[in-house]
């Protein structure tokens, strides 16, 4: 049975439930580049165990929804195969999930200066070998892009940007600016004109750091004031 609304999608086959994970419709998208705004598919990084948005299949697939990565014809054609094809679906799950860690782990090591392993470099030229031949060069007006040969009911249409993303931050000139947000742990490509952005997003955890800052401020104040 397949149930598709605005907020929940379940699949119910052999008295497995799977229930799309509410939140989804709610991820701020700040990491400024897709590789790292699908690292970003945890609420908060420094928190342990570190609360996923993706529990199954079906958020990953959500999640590339709301980013664009498929359209809405796509995205339904993508849940409406993994009830025929759960083992399949769930091995990819895992393989997507995979990528993630490996992607943060990588990003993270240059986030504080340091150069990628080779082990992390050898598994992501793995992703690269599993998604590369995929590519080909559309044209349009003069202009060339890069498409994919992937059929539309194909996974690995998630998760093939996401590499090729990956792959250009670096091999580009812009890694001193990827960061690390100092309260959620969040990965983020600092795109200010003076790189001294210290937060994924000043709305959420930059305002929180701010208040905290103002209130110990406050508390030191007061202080002094009693002692003298």
């Amino acid at each position: 049975m397949y149930l598709d609304g605005k907020v929940t999608i379940l699949f119910v086959m052999t008295q497995v439930v799977l229930k799309r994970n509410e939140r989804i419709d709610h991820i701020q998208f700040d990491g400024g580049t897709l590789c790292l705004d699908f690292v970003n598919t945890v609420h908060d990084r420094k928190k342990k165990p570190v609360p996923d948005y993706l529990h199954h299949i079906i958020d990953l697939v959500a999640w590339a929804g709301k980013i664009g990565l498929v359209d809405k014809k796509s995205e339904t054609l993508l849940n409406r195969s993994i009830p025929g094809n759960l083992k399949k679906s769930d091995q990819f799950f895992t393989y997507a999930l995979s990528l993630r860690e490996l992607l943060y782990d990588m990003f993270f090591t240059i986030s504080q200066g340091n150069a990628t392993r080779n082990a992390d470099l050898e598994k992501f030229n793995a992703y690269i070998a599993d998604h590369f031949s995929f590519i080909n060069l559309k044209a349009k007006q003069g202009e060339y892009r890069a498409g994919w040969n992937l059929p539309n009911d194909s996974l690995q249409r998630i998760t093939a940007p996401v590499v090729k993303d990956a792959y250009e931050l670096l091999l580009g000139n812009r890694l001193d600016r990827v960061k690390e947000c100092s309260n959620c742990g969040w990965l983020f490509l600092d795109t200010t004109k003076n790189g001294k952005r210290r937060w994924c997003s000043m709305k959420s955890c930059g305002s929180n750091i701010k208040a905290l800052e103002w209130y110990y401020r406050q508390k030191e104040t007061k202080q002094v004031s009693h002692a003298s």
